[in-house]
């Protein structure tokens, strides 16, 4: 009910507001609302066009045939920046695996109702990358917007914060709100926000973090204080959740970015930024340690692993087919019967779509990895952007070498926004950095001693 008021309001004053935005910001502040209202807040399924039996097995997208906010947002966004004449400029990887996965989806596998709710959200994950490539383009560029993209971002992760807040303090919230009507998370300490589950939060916060971090790096100090506010509010957020693997993955993150952080003049920031760091440790490391003493053998993950891997033994290059893990390798496994996949989301994506398509997938990753590595010296050029990709290389590892999230209907067009949005750097930054600056003045300073001896 909740979100039909809201939709309901927005139809009427959203016209309005999407006007006055478009003449100060340009299409990309639309495309950035739309998306983050439905991907990064409120994940919700709103229509179900081809329904499944309830017993009826699925993993990375609902097993009935429906329409997700998160998928509706990607569209719209993508009809927005194609309307305002920007483009979803996508790697060639991606879309040959468009290509192939609906090819496959004909001739290849049974084409059941949940395949084909796995096949709709992986092709949204692709149009997502091009929407977040558009955005890039205008944020990495463009002093105004870079403002709007971060204060947009902030509001997101301050409203999350609120929820997890009145979620630890034990209010109770509209099931609408919070998208689910467990309670365990918040009985034990943990918090969801509005996305319904504490990892699938902690992965909002990193990958809204990932995207924040190259602007802390900004000339301009209003530009990297909304950076810095957003890496300290995405930060929060992602400790109250008690994630794991994604607490983790943000810690050496944030450590590696803070301890190497561009610029002579900033060596307070460095030492302000360990001292935090240090606390936030000290509040969160317990709560972590004493998860981990609750599930110190991994819980199902063993026993799931080795059924994936007696699955990829037997079929590594067809695959099950997209969302139908669970139906087929539950038929001979009892653990991945009780409706989890392997926490793995390469072996996992493999064991649905076979190595090629998987190999697809993923391979823009390995090329923004690669072209990181390679411009880590000159990642000044880029906004740094190098830079928060290398230092996120291990967090990446643990989040997708130890769940499958990271691939879900909730999390996978928010993840592929992201990658698109810090490849967008590639075709090179207008904003000016801190070592830029730096530079500039040195080299300013000593033509004016040159010219005045």
């Amino acid at each position: 009910m909740l979100l039909i008021v809201a939709l309901i309001v927005l139809l009427i004053v959203g016209p309005f507001i999407a006007i006055a935005l478009n003449r100060r910001y340009g299409f990309a502040a639309n495309a950035l609302l739309v998306f983050l209202f439905g991907a990064a807040l409120f994940p919700r399924t709103i229509a179900t066009f081809v329904r499944s039996p309830e017993s009826t097995p699925y993993d990375i997208a609902p097993a009935s045939l429906g329409l997700q906010t998160q998928i509706l947002v990607i569209v719209v966004a993508a009809i927005i920046v194609v309307v305002g004449q920007g483009r979803l400029k996508l790697p060639v990887p991606l879309i040959v695996f468009a290509l192939l996965l609906t090819v496959a989806m004909f001739t290849t596998w049974q084409g059941t109702v949940p395949q084909w709710s796995g096949y709709v959200v992986l092709l949204s994950a692709v149009l997502a990358f091009g929407v977040g490539w558009a955005v890039g383009r205008q944020a990495f560029n463009q002093a105004r917007f870079a403002r709007f993209f971060l204060a947009a971002i902030l509001v997101v992760l301050v409203l999350q914060l609120g929820v997890a807040v009145l979620q630890l303090a034990g209010v109770s919230l509209p099931t609408g709100l919070v998208n689910s009507e467990r309670t365990l998370e918040q009985t034990v300490g943990r918090v969801s926000g509005t996305i319904g589950h504490p990892a699938n939060l902690s992965k909002v916060a990193f990958a809204l973090m990932l995207m924040s971090l190259p602007f802390t790096t900004a000339a301009q100090k209003q530009i990297s204080r909304l950076a810095f506010a957003c890496v300290a509010a995405a930060a929060l957020v992602g400790g109250l959740t008690v994630s794991r693997a994604n607490l983790i993955a943000m810690a050496i993150l944030l450590a590696a970015w803070i301890l190497t952080f561009p610029g002579r003049a900033r060596v307070g920031t460095r030492i302000g930024g360990a001292v935090v760091l240090l606390g936030a440790a000290g509040v969160f490391g317990p709560l972590v340690l004493e998860r981990f003493e609750d599930d110190s053998q991994g819980g199902l993950r063993p026993l799931l692993l080795t059924a994936a891997l007696r699955q990829l033994n037997s079929d590594f290059l067809i695959g099950t087919g997209p969302n139908a893990y669970i139906a087929v390798v539950g038929k001979v496994d009892a653990a991945t019967a009780s409706g989890y996949p392997v926490h793995n989301a390469f072996l996992l994506m493999t064991a649905e779509l076979g190595i090629f398509l998987a190999s697809l997938f993923f391979l823009p990753l390995v090329v923004l990895i690669v072209w990181s590595i390679a411009r880590f010296f000159r990642s000044s050029e880029y906004m740094h952007a190098p830079r928060a990709i290398v230092y996120a290389i291990p967090g990446m590892g643990i989040i997708l070498l130890t769940g499958w999230g990271m691939i879900s209907v909730l999390i996978v067009g928010l993840w592929m926004f992201t990658l698109g949005f810090i490849w967008s750097a590639r075709a090179g930054v207008g904003l000016e950095t801190v070592s830029s600056a730096e530079r500039a003045s040195n080299t300013s300073s000593k033509l004016g001693l040159a010219t005045t001896r």
